[in-house]
């Protein structure tokens, strides 16, 4: 099992301010904000341009693998206020959204959503967009 998640600095800042908010608490379980908020204080923070580009960022797409189905699943994780607005948007205060944000490449998730089951490996990161930054 992985030790630590990587965050970017601004991810860091930003989900700090959504766990703090009104619409947080509106939206998610305090089970949930409670592990993203754990999550967030045990995370390795990095400058954006330093992230490595198989660490899954804020509104990074990803290419998942059930391992016991093979099936797969390409999602991005993404604010709240954003899942109507991307085609597989997966918020970040939902349970696979979390278990993603600040995982690697070959990370298995565990999810204990009912339209998610996992276990899920992490294949690939499709878009990441701390890499578009650095071109």
């Amino acid at each position: 099992m992985k030790v630590q998640n990587i965050f970017t600095h601004a991810d860091r800042c930003r989900l700090g301010q959504l766990l703090s908010s009104d619409d947080a608490r509106g939206v998610a379980p305090q089970h949930m904000l409670d592990d993203l908020e754990c999550l967030l204080e045990e995370a390795e923070g990095v400058e954006s341009d330093s992230i490595r580009d198989d660490v899954v960022t804020m509104n990074s797409t990803v290419l998942l693998v059930n391992t016991n189905s093979a099936a797969e699943l390409i999602c991005t994780v993404v604010y709240p206020e954003d899942v109507e607005l991307i085609d597989g948007g997966i918020s970040v205060l939902e349970p696979l959204g979390t278990r993603l944000i600040g995982c690697e490449v070959g990370d298995l998730i565990e999810c204990e959503s009912r339209s998610n089951p996992g276990p899920w490996r992490i294949a690939k990161i499709l878009f990441q967009p701390e890499q578009m930054r650095t071109l």
